[in-house]
């Protein structure tokens, strides 16, 4: 037997000599209320004629109403699997209603792949298809207890969806051994496996047959062994392996030797492989085998790995617009919609950096300046975030958490006793709060469609926020915070002279520093400090190059820079031994620059590389 879509991407069409060998049969599309009531008897259930009218009704209804997701799959698939979760959650307990048991498997396993704004629509309709049903969802506190408890000892703010999302994340590892994570980037979906994690191998005291989550009782208190790939960074021959065509000699990819590595450890503690990037049909396709029913990775070599089942796959991804619906149907989804995880960020942020910040300054009581932060946080952020995604577009796109992610950056350069004292007021945080606010969000604005992005972010800024009063002259970027009179100054006041001979020095090798370039140096001297990332994006010629060079010249002796240059052949390898040339090794697997240095990478046109 051949199976085959036609017309699908990243497939081949088989060749019209091979085709002439089989005969063609066309599957046409089942019934899927014959198809429920069947496996309904079959899992235990005696109204089974009744219930598989209503899920029948359920899903043509979503497939209809709900709005048109990528990861929305109401096909038999998906229909097997809450049949599968419906059977074991009736024969956990004798004596419970039909249609409360059906009802709870089609919330509680549709609920996290529903994104927020088709909640309402959702819960409508599976409340009118099951009227007067509305059982509580079955909770392990224990287990929920432990994840609180986990959360806060990873530094993490602890929060209802988030938890609820760990919890969503441990049910559907029992049922599936593929999960795809997704939402947006910074929706805390890296935070979520990791929690989960360490919460397991913590564990519960209590009696197996006792514990309510079906995925711990199985693990409860062992070591879970976490390998993460990014699928994305390497071709797929580096990725699944491949034959070299003059040797004959097979070169293992990363894929299957984690796979394997995996398989062969003889214990059965939970191992998790992440995949962690986005999907495309070149890599995804050669998945299906392994995510499907048949769970084995079949590589060129003929070789087989079974994905054994304490093993599980988690894919953390964007969105599924490159996959195509076989790959959609093959996986239990989470979603991880975006509500205040940037919030939740800011404020384990504060409760990491303020009180050390605090100590240094000689603060009697380290509470108030966070208290001021989180105000001024609550006062500007929502407002400002709400605006970003209404009425300015971005030349590299940037979501929520990326602003809040600067903005801290920045505040944690400003967050210091020469800045603020502890005499400090209110005012004087405000201040550069504010400073902090408008390069964190208008920053990254330029030019674009024929909009000048920085000058309306100016004019908004302007009208909006009035506390704190900006200069009249120029725009709200043309400002630095004189620290002496904690008053706004021009940056031209930061200019140096630039002393040149041109008997001595060429022309070329000369920077010449403008009040443009010292607030760049000025912000790039303050991520260095941090040993934070920053990425300048501007067109060719605006002196991008120059700037970061200029900078890495005058570092002062046990800092080392290295300048690695992309172009369009840069592949994962060569990248690699670039990175790798300036490190020697250190203890166990360690690496790091000789001696006691500091290493600083400066890598030119990353959009350069073909990949």
């Amino acid at each position: 037997f051949i199976t085959m879509n036609p017309g699908y991407i990243g497939r081949a069409e088989l060749p019209e000599s091979l085709k002439a060998l089989f005969r063609p049969i066309t599957v046409m599309v089942p019934d899927r209320q014959l198809i429920m009531e069947n496996m309904l008897m079959a899992e235990g259930f005696v109204e089974a004629k009744m219930l598989a009218k209503k899920f029948a009704s359920l899903y043509y209804l979503l497939e209809d109403m709900l709005s048109p997701q990528t990861h929305y799959d109401w096909g038999l698939r998906a229909i097997k699997s809450v049949l599968v979760v419906a059977g074991s959650l009736l024969r956990a307990e004798e004596g419970q209603d039909e249609s409360d048991v059906l009802f709870r498997a089609l919330r509680d396993f549709n609920i996290p792949k529903i994104i927020s704004a088709d909640m309402v629509i959702f819960m409508g309709l599976l409340n009118d298809l099951f009227l007067g049903v509305d059982p509580p969802r079955k909770r392990d506190m224990e287990f929920e207890a432990v994840i609180e408890a986990t959360t806060i000892e990873m530094g993490l703010t602890v929060e209802d969806d988030f938890i609820l999302r760990i919890v969503q994340l441990s049910e559907l590892l029992a049922i599936r051994h593929c999960i795809f994570l997704m939402g947006v980037t910074g929706g805390g979906r890296s935070e979520a496996y990791k929690v989960l994690a360490k919460a397991i191998t913590k564990g519960v005291n209590v009696p197996e047959a006792e514990i309510g989550n079906d995925y711990l009782r199985s693990c409860n208190k062992r070591k879970v062994v976490i390998r993460d790939i990014n699928p994305k960074s390497v071709t797929t021959q580096e990725f699944y392996g491949y034959v070299n065509l003059s040797t004959r000699e097979w070169k293992d990819g990363m894929m299957s030797y984690y796979m394997r590595e995996l398989a062969t450890i003889p214990d059965e503690d939970p191992k998790w492989i992440i995949l962690d990037g986005d999907l495309d049909a070149n890599w995804i396709e050669s998945m299906n085998s392994t995510m499907d029913d048949n769970r084995l990775l079949t590589l060129p070599s003929n070789e087989r790995i079974r994905v054994l089942p304490h093993m599980k796959l988690i894919f953390e991804i964007r969105n599924l617009k490159f996959a195509t619906p076989a790959t959609a149907t093959r996986a239990g989804i989470v979603y991880v919609s975006e509500k205040m995880q940037w919030s939740n960020m800011i404020k384990s942020w504060i409760a990491r950096t303020v009180p050390p910040y605090a100590e240094k300054a000689k603060w009697k009581d380290p509470s108030v300046p966070a208290k001021w932060l989180q105000d001024l946080v609550d006062k500007y952020c929502p407002a400002s975030i709400f605006e970003m995604k209404k009425s300015f577009q971005h030349i590299t796109p940037l979501e929520t958490m990326n602003f809040c992610l600067t903005l801290v950056n920045i505040l944690e350069g400003m967050l210091k006793p020469e800045n603020l004292n502890n005499k400090a007021d209110q005012t004087s945080f405000e201040t550069y709060f504010v400073l902090a606010m408008v390069w964190a969000f208008g920053g990254g604005l330029a030019p674009k469609d024929g909009i000048e992005y920085r000058k309306e972010f100016d004019k908004w800024w302007k009208r909006t926020w009035t506390t704190i009063k900006f200069p009249g002259k120029g725009s709200v970027f043309d400002y630095y915070i004189n620290a002496k009179t904690v008053k706004f100054a021009p940056w031209s006041d930061l200019v140096p002279e630039v002393e040149y001979d041109s008997a001595v020095t060429a022309m070329s090798s000369v920077f010449v520093p403008t009040p443009e370039t010292s607030s760049f140096t000025y912000f790039l001297d303050m991520m260095l400090d941090l040993r934070a990332p920053i990425m300048f994006v501007g067109p060719a010629g605006t002196g991008k190059t120059q700037l970061v060079k200029g900078k890495l010249a005058t570092q002062p002796e046990g800092i080392m820079s290295l300048t690695i240059n992309f172009n369009y052949f840069t592949d994962v390898i060569s990248f690699q031994k670039i990175l790798e040339s300036q490190l020697e090794k250190k203890a166990g697997v360690n690496y790091g620059p000789p001696g006691q240095n500091k290493l600083i990478y400066f890598v030119d046109d990353l959009n350069m590389p073909k990949l």
